[in-house]
């Protein structure tokens, strides 16, 4: 005689946690839905801080990059604007997601 190894639950329970699966990943779906989104924009001015903030970061990184040129590669000066250039281009970078979800015209 074969034993099943699964515990046994009473196929009511089943089909009550998967219409309630289903109910939640439905509800998940319209939340995530760009469509039904509320649209939500910077004011100009902020827009016009951000973007002089990712252009300030970038110039940042610019600056480092070609200070970082002049040291021997693996020095601690190499190594220091290497970390600041990653620094100021992924926080450029996350600015510029932001500048794009909230300021950027959709036509």
């Amino acid at each position: 005689m074969l034993v099943s190894m699964q515990p046994h639950v009473p196929s009511k329970v089943k089909a009550y946690s998967m219409k309630h699966i289903t109910i939640i990943l439905a509800f998940l779906m319209t939340l995530a839905n760009p469509v039904t989104a509320i649209e939500q924009r910077f004011s100009d001015e902020d827009c016009r801080g951000v973007y002089a903030g990712i252009v300030s970061l970038l110039g940042e990184a610019n600056k480092n990059w070609e200070d970082r040129e002049q040291n021997p590669i693996g020095s601690p000066d190499y190594v220091k604007h290497t970390n600041v250039i990653k620094w100021t281009v992924d926080v450029a970078a996350n600015y510029t997601t932001i500048y794009v979800a909230f300021c950027a015209k959709v036509e």
